[in-house]
């Protein structure tokens, strides 16, 4: 597909063509408190990494910055297509304070949580199934290759062929915000921890006025 890809429409190399990749994680908490959480997922977090954490949806949803402190591979299990998955625990520490949010994040703890809160506001609770919230990071990538199509990018995330992402590249002095699909990736370099992968990105849904964009940053810069 990534072959098609780049038949479809001229790819031009470039240099010092920078972005980042929103990598976003549904995990299931553990327990949850106003200084971290503890969650289970099938992804293996780096620690030392900064994380956004999304804690409820919708309006009432709101983000807390926070950094991974341990990560744990603490079983495996079948999938639904019988394949063999990877379990981790893994505890985040909020970052800084939590005065603007610590009411928000009450009010979830209070519809989510199994203790009653106004009975013990301090230590660690677990929180009920289905309550949503998700995990994200950014990976910065550098852009190899670029066309109205795709691009192919060099970042430390191998990420699965077919997933899709929501991206960031800059272009210039504009920020090009779009939703990307991985149509290629392999691992040129690094270790399984920290990989140095090659990504080859199909972009999805360009709008016109992104589509302009991208145009007028091709045939400016790169023609």
């Amino acid at each position: 597909m990534y072959d098609d890809q780049r038949r479809r429409s001229p790819r031009y190399e470039v240099h010092d063509l920078h972005g980042s990749l929103l990598f976003r994680l549904e995990v299931n908490v553990l327990n949850l408190s106003l200084a971290g959480a503890a969650v289970e997922t099938t992804r293996q977090l780096k620690p030392g990494k900064a994380y956004t954490i999304r804690i409820g949806g919708g309006d009432g949803g709101m983000d807390l910055d926070g950094t991974v402190k341990w990560c744990h591979l603490t079983k495996t299990r079948r999938g639904e297509n019988g394949e063999l998955v990877t379990v981790y625990n893994a505890g985040l520490a909020f970052d800084g304070t939590l005065t603007e949010k610590s009411h928000q994040l009450l009010a979830f703890m209070q519809d989510h949580v199994v203790l009653a809160l106004e009975k013990r506001i301090v230590g660690r609770f677990r929180v009920r199934a289905g309550a949503p919230i998700a995990v994200t990071t950014r990976y910065d990538f550098e852009v190899l290759k670029l066309s109205m199509t795709g691009m192919l990018v060099r970042t430390a995330l191998l990420a699965e062929v077919e997933s899709a992402f929501e991206m960031e590249l800059k272009l210039g002095d504009e920020l090009l915000e779009v939703a990307g699909r991985i149509a290629y990736a392999e691992k040129v370099g690094g270790t399984d921890d920290s990989p140095d992968a090659h990504l080859g990105v199909e972009f999805l849904e360009l709008d016109e006025g992104r589509r302009q964009m991208l145009k007028d940053f091709i045939s400016h810069e790169l023609t």
